[in-house]
């Protein structure tokens, strides 16, 4: 087969994925092919490249300013057009992908809010044009996209229930309004009672509108917008995925269960709620060992060591820290 990695990425791998894929997510497989894959690899075949190269390449990036993240995303594009090309026309070839090491990604540890913060966020807001999109982000933890896809009649001013079933994106084809990130992230929320009576407060005085929350703005136009509001009138400053993960958070330290907290956040994998949220307290740590020493050793030195004559530590070993 003759076709470089190029050719096969630009005229028959991306055009096959964007008939099945989301467009933004098409957009950002072609960004890393772009920027990393095709520099290196565009003008080669299949045969061509090894899986010396392919992990030289991988280390290299590594170390640039494409970092772990970015270096992971790039060599999955590139293990994917080449499984992609075999699997379709049948090629015996081997696959130069197999085996390769990835830098480690160090743990994602997502900026948040205090409680204190958080409230002072919410109440510098009032008078901002996308308070009520800002309000719903802090109330609720959605996933911004699916925060921008609500109308007003979506609002049940009765219960507070919010249908979260649809994400707004923008992607290279426009405005798209897709269905949520996975199956399980189709579910309701339930707005606290301070901001569904606030978000009335705005819709009234807006004349009861019928159509989005953001009105006409795009995604990326609203998050300018509160981005502004937040630097002009010195806020707390956090994004609106953060706002998310600010939820997220708080509700684990709550004491809410961890797969009700996964429930209302959409995940379809309750790992992914422990990984992000769940950390335990000084205070849950040590309550947790006051429960294993009572029933192992009871509380006190005096307990566990009853009736053993103690010999004090020999001169000159190191206390402990």
């Amino acid at each position: 087969m003759n076709l470089t990695i190029g050719q096969i990425a630009l005229d028959h791998y991306l055009p096959a994925k964007r008939q099945r894929r989301r467009a933004n997510t098409v957009d950002g497989y072609e960004s890393s092919i772009r920027l990393h894959v095709l520099p290196k690899w565009g003008d080669m075949r299949i045969c061509e490249i090894t899986r010396d190269a392919v992990q030289d390449w991988v280390d290299e990036l590594g170390r640039t300013k494409a970092g772990p993240g970015g270096t992971e995303k790039a060599y999955k594009c590139l293990r994917q057009i080449i499984r992609w090309a075999i699997d379709k026309w049948g090629l015996y070839v081997a696959d130069p992908t197999r085996g390769i090491e990835l830098p480690r990604k160090p743990a994602y540890r997502p900026e948040t809010l205090t409680q204190r913060r958080l409230k002072r966020l919410i109440r510098g807001f009032v008078g901002c044009e996308c308070e009520a999109t800002e309000v719903i982000q802090a109330s609720l933890g959605c996933r911004p996209g699916e925060n921008y896809a609500l109308d007003w009649p979506d609002i049940n001013w009765r219960t507070g229930a919010v249908p979260l079933d649809g994400s707004l994106q923008e992607t290279s084809e426009g405005l798209v309004e897709y269905p949520t990130k996975t199956a399980k992230g189709e579910r309701t929320g339930y707005l606290p009672q301070w901001a569904l009576d606030r978000l009335h407060q705005i819709w009234v005085a807006l004349g009861r509108p019928r159509g989005r929350i953001i009105g006409d703005l795009k995604p990326s136009q609203v998050s300018y917008r509160i981005r502004k509001w937040i630097r002009d009138h010195r806020l707390p400053r956090i994004t609106m995925k953060n706002l998310r993960h600010t939820w997220g958070t708080i509700a684990a330290q709550a004491g809410v269960a961890i797969q009700d907290c996964a429930a209302m956040m959409g995940h379809s994998d309750i790992q992914t709620t422990y990984r992000y949220y769940y950390a335990l307290t000084q205070a849950q740590a040590k309550r947790a060992q006051r429960r294993v020493a009572r029933r192992v050793m009871g509380k006190t030195c005096e307990d566990m060591y009853a009736g053993i004559q103690l010999v004090p530590a020999p001169a000159g070993l190191p206390m402990a820290a």
